[in-house]
């Protein structure tokens, strides 16, 4: 049998019974982009947390590993093959404490992700997102976002899914090198690391294709809640380039309060209007280095935006069969919108999307105009490809 080694932030930092954290109760990041305000703790200590997951990755005779290195490798693999796990505590998110297991054989080292649920609102959450993954993991196979190999919800929710190497969590920053906010990112090097103004617009672009290319314009299904501020993107630069990949789906289902399922041409054009608006000012807010305050992406972002959003609409009507004039039909609608009939329909939107959230609300009520005029301005010149 392997043997199961605990860690908290690296090798550095071993764990065992007798480490003076193992009693201790696990901290919880109490937000403004947590889901729920029912963040009540089951009292899972550092000692809960490595057991439940050395017993999870170890149940039915480690079938949960078994199934997520065949799956890997495509291939046979035995028990006998997998010469330890090691276990590290990656950090403490507003629903999960993700911790990543690394699998050991003789050939080669692969990690994966464990999301272990120790609140409420993340027991609420987690069965959401193994179903949502599964889905999108059908219905979109490109890899945007983990494939979902094995969970349990009793008795401590949790699933297993395959681990992004080489991505890390971004945030927008002040850099004494530009006047507008930068984008950093958190690879661990001490010396922070700014992307470049292509790369940054490239991010733009690939997460606004992503969470557009999984709208379906039918039914509405989109994912949502998704946020900058809670890391749901990560990044790995690639040459003068980048690539994103979405590191948690909380659901996939309609957003009432943003959209409805349509009963004509226009209600299915209106609602893409809604949610190119939702996905334009959710792009632009995060937290200033990942902690401090909201802050406001800066306008050269958008066309980056706007370009993901149709390379995603793009896709995504061809998937349900659209007409290739789609595109150009849904540019000219949203052309015909005046500022003050966007702004009517942005407000019930802003109202319902961020009730409760003061310190966004208020950065998106200071900029709100300027955004929409930008926005019609982005949406007109973007180029359809015949």
């Amino acid at each position: 049998m392997p043997s199961i080694q605990f860690f908290l932030a690296n090798t550095d930092h071993p764990m065992d019974s007798h480490h003076p954290l193992w009693q201790r109760q696990l901290p919880e990041r109490k937000d403004s982009v947590a889901l729920a305000a029912d963040h009540q703790s089951r009292s899972m200590t550092y000692g809960d947390y490595f057991s439940a997951i050395a017993d999870f990755c170890a149940s039915n005779a480690w079938h949960p590993i078994l199934s997520a290195m065949q799956q890997s490798l495509q291939r046979p693999i035995t028990i006998q093959e997998i010469l330890q796990l090691s276990v590290f505590l990656e950090k403490h998110g507003a629903l999960y404490h993700p911790g990543r297991v690394m699998v050991t054989t003789p050939d080669q080292a692969i990690s994966f992700v464990v999301n272990v649920a120790a609140s409420d609102a993340g027991r609420n959450t987690l069965p959401l997102e193994m179903d949502a993954l599964a889905r999108l993991g059908d219905q979109r196979p490109f890899g945007w976002f983990p494939t979902l190999y094995s969970g349990v919800l009793e008795p401590t929710p949790m699933f297993l899914a395959n681990w992004f190497d080489g991505y890390h969590e971004f945030h927008l920053t002040r850099s004494k090198k530009k006047a507008d906010l930068s984008t950093i990112v958190w690879d661990g090097a001490q010396t922070p690391h700014l992307l470049t103004d292509q790369q940054s617009a490239d991010l733009y672009r690939q997460a606004s294709m992503i969470l557009t290319a999984c709208y379906d314009p039918l039914t509405t299904d989109q994912i949502y809640p998704w946020h900058h501020a809670a890391g749901d993107f990560v990044v790995r630069e690639k040459g003068p380039s980048v690539d994103v990949k979405l590191i948690t789906v909380r659901n996939y289902a309609p957003v009432p309060t943003l959209t409805t399922v349509p009963k004509n041409e226009r209600a299915l054009l209106d609602n893409l209007v809604a949610f190119c608006l939702h996905l334009s000012i959710g792009m632009r807010l995060d937290r200033l280095d990942g902690v401090l305050e909201t802050v406001w992406a800066p306008e050269t972002c958008l066309i980056s935006v706007i370009d993901g959003f149709f390379k995603g609409l793009d896709l995504t009507s061809r998937l349900n069969g659209f007409p290739d004039t789609f595109l150009s039909l849904f540019q000219d609608y949203c052309c015909h919108q005046s500022e003050g009939q966007l702004m009517e329909m942005a407000q019930p939107l802003l109202k319902s999307l961020f009730e409760g959230k003061r310190e966004e609300r208020h950065i998106i009520d200071q900029h709100v105009e300027q955004h929409l005029r930008q926005i019609r301005r982005c949406i007109r010149n973007q180029t359809i490809a015949d």
